[in-house]
């Protein structure tokens, strides 16, 4: 390659750089959204499949993505039939189902943090109040949840967790809720979406190749 091609590749690749950083967004970055893993543990509540347990948080502003959940949680009898899903809310209990999570590899079975993945980051609106479910669909299996007295919780702003919790003993068909009687524990993990950067008008393209080319024949004549 001579020298006016190398420069010209150098100019060239410059401007390419410079116009794709200006159309890309920031990339994301890996958040604790809200958790309550913290605080103290009061008991665990049985996760059978006459028990499915549930509790909600609510976001705050901005646009994120749910990635996973770490939940406080043992393993009592294995089943391949235990689920985490999340609903939205339907008048303070869960309503439709948005999507499943996946089961860790293996569960411990002693209470400690365990987290269940999303295959496809799930789109969580700003302010509104979603549902962590655990249950067994069929089976004989059985886990437990720990859950505590506090009310307190850790997470960016305006993201909580509600004061209770909720248990349907008919596979989700009804739910009985218990707002004040302390909520189950967990962390929610995600990443924001920032929006992107707009991408330059035409004339501003053509403008930045123009100073390229005239960074080339600059280059050209102090060479000659």
């Amino acid at each position: 390659m001579t020298k006016n091609q190398q420069i010209l590749a150098k100019i060239g690749g410059g401007s390419l750089a410079l116009l794709l950083s200006l159309g890309l967004g920031q990339q994301a970055s890996a958040v604790t959204l809200v958790e309550n893993l913290s605080q103290g543990t009061n008991s665990t509540g049985y996760i059978e499949l006459g028990y499915w347990q549930g509790s909600s948080f609510t976001t705050g502003s901005g646009s994120y993505n749910l990635n996973s959940a770490t939940l406080w949680f043992q393993e009592n009898t294995a089943d391949p039939n235990l689920f985490l899903r999340l609903y939205s809310n339907s008048s303070g209990t869960p309503g439709t189902q948005l999507t499943s999570f996946t089961n860790p590899a293996s569960i411990t079975t002693s209470v400690a943090n365990n987290t269940f993945t999303l295959a496809t980051p799930q789109a969580l609106t700003a302010n509104t109040t979603y549902w962590l479910v655990s249950g067994i669909s069929s089976g004989t299996g059985s886990y437990s949840w720990g859950y505590t007295s506090s009310t307190a919780q850790t997470g960016l702003p305006g993201w909580t967790i509600g004061d209770g919790y909720v248990e349907s003993n008919d596979q989700g068909g009804s739910w009985s809720s218990y707002s004040t009687s302390g909520p189950y524990q967990f962390s929610l993990e995600g990443t924001e979406n920032a929006p992107p950067t707009s991408v330059p008008e035409p004339g501003s393209v053509v403008a930045l190749l123009g100073l390229g080319g005239l960074g080339l024949a600059s280059s050209l004549k102090k060479r000659k």
